[in-house]
């Protein structure tokens, strides 16, 4: 695989390439631009030396290993030897490409899990929905947070076991408050809670709902 053939089936990924000719770093729209034949600027490892590089230099070296970590791809690149093709499927392409179809399925879920939450807030009288204002700011405050592009998505496969995962990390982000560990960041609480198997046997598994458990009709409690 190419660096040009990555880049055009996600063409809106954020990069961080360790190239022959140096580091590159992408945003979505620089991506974009190195597809349409712009070129880049790569650098030694130290600010202050940037170097130009051509992009049809970069597009046609092949991808030698990939991993995707918070939403960015990081890869190692090489030259293509005259004698050979495009090589061997780079290492961790399908990690990367399981990752990614995760998390656009854990993306899927929340938003059914939301939508359905406010739908049953809507029904509940107003001195009851004063008593869940902290519920309420955690679920709204997981939601957004989770459903950013790129984020957390080394942390959807965990959360797609469950049928309602926005249930499970709003509450599990409540006790952390409870706790008064409120400095505690988000990613550092998915990590303990996929490390400890936190909800499993506690919530609903989406496996007991089906294929339909993807994504409708979940009510919270």
């Amino acid at each position: 695989m190419l660096v040009r053939n990555l880049l055009e089936k996600y063409p809106d990924g954020v990069y961080h390439m360790m190239t022959p000719g140096g580091y590159v770093d992408l945003a979505p729209e620089q991506a974009k631009a190195l597809l349409s034949g712009e070129g880049v600027k790569a650098h030694p490892g130290v600010s202050g030396y940037d170097m130009e590089m051509d992009a049809e230099e970069l597009l046609n070296e092949r991808v030698h290993s990939v991993r995707l970590e918070k939403g960015a791809f990081y890869l190692i690149t090489d030259y293509v030897p005259e004698q050979e093709g495009q090589g061997e499927e780079p290492q961790g392409l399908r990690e990367v490409e399981e990752a990614v179809e995760n998390d656009r399925k854990l993306k899927e879920r929340l938003k059914a899990n939301y939508e359905a939450y406010i739908t049953e807030l809507k029904e509940k009288p107003a001195g009851e929905l004063i008593e869940m204002a902290p519920e309420i700011a955690a679920a709204e405050f997981m939601y957004k947070e989770l459903a950013a592009e790129g984020a957390f998505g080394e942390y959807a496969g965990y959360l797609l076991q469950f049928e309602n995962p926005l249930e499970v990390v709003r509450d599990s982000w409540q006790e952390y408050e409870g706790f008064c560990q409120r400095d505690k960041e988000l990613g550092e609480v998915l990590w303990s809670m996929k490390d400890m198997g936190t909800g499993i046997g506690e919530y609903p598994m989406a496996e007991q709902a089906g294929e339909d458990a993807q994504g409708q009709g979940v009510v919270m409690c």
